[in-house]
């Protein structure tokens, strides 16, 4: 019999409710983006299962060079002192490729087999980012094992996420800065590698910055952003004063220490539209606390932006952001490289 989610819960919640209730079969798969959630998964079986004093004995991380043999021999291992003994096979080969090296058109049916009468003390667990569907041992597993996709969450679901790491931690974050943060990691960014890992480190690094109980937008902005935020305002500062050569310099030296390029594309494209937002605001009102209230901004990133703001026509700054645009645009439909590409607006500034 073959095991679903249901369409409306993410599998973290449905494995959740399962954790719950006890009851799991003896195999397990689980792939998809998310390998923070896979990880959480599988250690919170081990938690329930396995006695704490044999944790280093009946938690088994197999590597990907275990061959089916020594797979089916831990599997058949029992344990004296735990429930069950958990056995976590990630990355294993025949999950990621078809015909994976080493492991034979038999070797993968005597572990299907396997799978069909497997050990009741062991619960073994597949897992994998990105499964090939045509291979036998995937076919097997998704149709006759217990499956869970961990794909990327919805924003309520992040939300809920990481409410729960402050509130477990006593720190208050309230909606609105949450909303910031969120957007601020470019999580639901289409071409972004961010995920819940690097969520998670992120939402350490406040908790150890915070100092008062409540995370403020300052508090992001001075803890997350770093060498990005310290990259846009050094930036800016180059191309307003028209010392294009130390623009260049500084872009190709934070693309060179391994940042992704749409992560300073969208840091431009959001400078020159909260730029934009500010220059038609300052047409009526000058002041910057002023400006802020009226934008319902952080009053630090407004002043900052305001600055730049002064220094160029309402013409130009619409001019530059239809040039990032365009750029965006070029490089998904294949027309332009990357770098070329704003080394090519840096001129045009």
């Amino acid at each position: 019999m073959a095991y679903k989610n249901t369409k409306t819960e993410h599998a973290f919640q449905c494995f959740h409710k399962d954790l719950k209730e006890g009851q799991f079969p003896n195999v397990i798969f689980m792939f998809g983006e998310e390998e923070y959630l896979i990880q959480w998964a599988c250690n919170s079986l081990a938690d329930k299962f396995i006695d704490k004093s044999m944790m280093d004995m009946d938690f088994v991380k197999l590597g990907e060079t275990v061959s089916v043999d020594e797979l089916l021999s831990i599997c058949d291992t029992f344990s004296i002192f735990s429930e069950h003994r958990i056995v976590w096979a990630k990355n294993y080969p025949p999950l990621i490729k078809k015909n994976s090296k080493g492991f034979e058109n038999s070797q993968i049916e005597e572990l299907i087999a396997y799978l069909e009468n497997p050990n009741p003390q062991t619960i073994l667990i597949f897992s994998c980012a990105e499964p090939d569907e045509s291979g036998p041992l995937v076919k097997a597993l998704k149709k006759n094992h217990k499956t869970y996709e961990f794909s990327r969450l919805d924003r309520p679901q992040l939300n809920g996420f990481a409410e729960k790491r402050f509130k477990s931690a006593g720190i208050e974050i309230d909606r609105s800065t949450l909303r910031y943060l969120i957007d601020e990691t470019g999580y639901f960014n289409r071409e972004t590698d961010y995920s819940i890992f690097n969520l998670d480190n992120d939402i350490k690094k406040l908790i150890a910055y915070c100092d008062d109980g409540r995370i403020t937008e300052e508090d992001i902005d001075a803890t997350l952003k770093g060498d990005l935020d310290k990259f846009a305002f050094d930036f800016l500062d180059a191309v307003t004063n028209n010392r294009k050569d130390v623009a260049l310099r500084i872009l190709n030296n934070i693309l060179g220490a391994g940042t992704e390029f749409y992560s300073v594309l969208g840091l431009l494209v959001n400078q020159f539209e909260l730029i934009l937002e500010i220059k038609e605001v300052s047409e009526d009102i000058s002041n910057s606390t002023k400006i802020a209230e009226v934008l319902k901004m952080n009053q630090y990133r407004v002043k900052k932006a305001k600055a730049f703001s002064d220094k160029y026509s309402l013409k130009k700054i619409k001019d530059i952001l239809i040039q990032l645009y365009e750029i965006d645009r070029s490089i998904k439909m294949g027309l332009m490289e990357q770098n070329l590409a704003l080394e090519l607006l840096i001129g045009r500034m």
